[in-house]
């Protein structure tokens, strides 16, 4: 599957003048004051991916939100006092209060609320602050709006779909050659295909990334993939193992109702793969189904009893116990790829 190339510099300078010019429009159309904060909004978040955007957004809005509250408060509290003693404590409080939300970006807009909203507009605080949280809103929710409609990444849902497109193949091919592999020299032509899409996957994540914004590996989705992409990495190393062992005669008599409940076992978990793609197209911030319990055991002995493992040659047996502990590699990785998707939407 090929996944979207990122946003190029000529198209994301493309959609910030388009968008510039509809917030301009708008302001010129509305003839309320104040207009110029929108297209400042604009150009101060649109920084090409989504969740940067995003980002930079929300902090914008609680920057002027929580500078407005301030100036509102401490202006008729303080203007008695000069204005050499009574702007610094203002500015002093906005510090304090945006440093206890952790506001970076939004840290310098929020004192240049209280400075401006001080100097410039203490007569008008009532018309002027709404005007501008407003206008704020506007600039920031069409910044956003451009990137989904103009030039959009799709790097992220191609991602996502990529991975699950190879979880199922990956489920496929594995019941289709766990009791019928095809050794072959070189490795199977398929395994290897199959390694090349998970590769070119990663080699693409970085665009996907980019749209999840500049904490990325933080982010549940990123969580999630990786996640995902550790269990079609032990998938594909299994149905290597797997080629690599040769075939073993499940038709005997020994082998042969191990072989159904490998069957059934190897079934329930392309089933429950399969449960997964449904599950994240349906809802993908909903939790996932609690996850299986380990069931592949390490004893030989509870698969094969002792006349069956003494009508099996030294070779056969080495050679059941390693495709066991390849099955048992899988079970362990898919039990570990839903506690992690799980405990990554529970962070959330």
């Amino acid at each position: 599957m090929t996944i979207a190339s990122s946003t190029t510099p000529l198209q994301s300078t493309l959609r910030l003048v388009l968008t510039v010019a509809v917030v301009q429009g708008l302001a010129h159309i509305t003839g309320l004051a104040d207009g110029y904060y929108a297209s400042l909004a604009v150009l101060s978040v649109s920084v090409g991916s989504y969740g940067d955007t995003l980002e930079l957004g929300r902090q914008r809005l609680l920057g002027t939100a929580l500078g407005a509250v301030i100036v509102l408060i401490a202006y008729p509290a303080l203007k008695g006092l000069p204005m050499v003693v009574g702007l610094p404590l203002a500015m002093l409080l906005a510090q304090l209060l945006a440093a206890a939300l952790r506001l970076r970006v939004g840290y310098t807009v929020c004192l240049f609320v209280v400075v401006v909203g001080w100097l410039a507009h203490n007569t008008q605080l009532d018309s002027w602050l709404p005007l501008r949280l407003i206008w704020t809103a506007l600039g920031v929710f069409l910044a956003l709006l451009s990137i989904r409609l103009f030039w959009p990444s799709r790097a992220r849902l191609a991602q996502r779909q990529g991975l699950l497109d190879l979880l199922d193949r990956l489920g496929v091919v594995l019941a289709d050659h766990l009791l019928r592999p095809s050794p072959r020299r070189g490795g199977d032509p398929l395994v290897r295909e199959l390694r090349e899409q998970m590769l070119g996957l990663r080699s693409q994540r970085g665009g996907a990334l980019r749209e999840l914004g500049s904490a990325a590996g933080e982010h549940p989705v990123a969580q999630m993939w990786a996640a995902f992409d550790a269990h079609c990495e032990t998938l594909i190393l299994v149905l290597d193992g797997i080629q690599r062992l040769g075939t073993l005669g499940w038709q005997r008599p020994a082998l042969r109702g191990l072989a159904v409940r490998l069957s059934e076992r190897v079934l329930a978990m392309q089933q429950r793969m399969a449960r997964w793609r449904e599950h994240l197209l349906r809802n993908p911030q909903a939790l996932p189904d609690p996850p299986l319990p380990l069931w592949v055991p390490q004893n030989l002995t509870t698969w094969v009893d002792e006349p069956s493992q003494q009508a099996l040659a030294t070779a056969e047996l080495q050679q059941l116990a390693t495709h066991l502990n390849l099955l048992n590699q899988l079970e362990r990785s898919l039990h570990e790829t839903e506690l992690r998707w799980q405990q990554a939407l529970t962070r959330a």
